[in-house]
């Protein structure tokens, strides 16, 4: 990755720590794959995705999301907020992007990460 795109990504994250925790926010950001959410999760997971296709995404077809594709559709980054614990999980729609955060209690890191090299 060269320095251009690595400073895009660096300002990306600045902007969705202010907007989604706070200035002083320290955001992680993690595989999808590493982690698990609860049930409650992906019910707001599936409410918001279906929100977003509503209004942002004609002819979509929101009322026929299942739960994998709604959390499939946030999972473009995923951030480990330091302070609250939680993560915050975004979709880039567009030129929108759109994040969720998930409260500490509704995820937790998979035990079982398979083999590291």
């Amino acid at each position: 990755m060269n320095n251009s795109i690595k400073s895009d990504v660096a300002e990306e994250r600045v902007k969705i720590a202010e907007v989604m925790a706070g200035e002083s926010a320290v955001l992680h950001e993690l595989d999808f794959q590493d982690v698990a959410i609860s049930t409650v999760a992906v019910n707001t997971l599936k409410k918001a995705a279906s929100a977003v296709m509503q209004r942002f995404l004609p002819g979509s077809q929101p009322e026929k999301l299942t739960d994998s594709q709604a959390i499939a559709f946030f999972i473009d980054r995923v951030f480990w907020d330091q302070d609250s614990k939680g993560l915050i999980l975004c979709a880039d729609v567009a030129t929108r992007s759109f994040c969720i955060p998930i409260p500490r209690e509704h995820w937790h890191m998979k035990t079982d990460l398979g083999t590291i090299q």
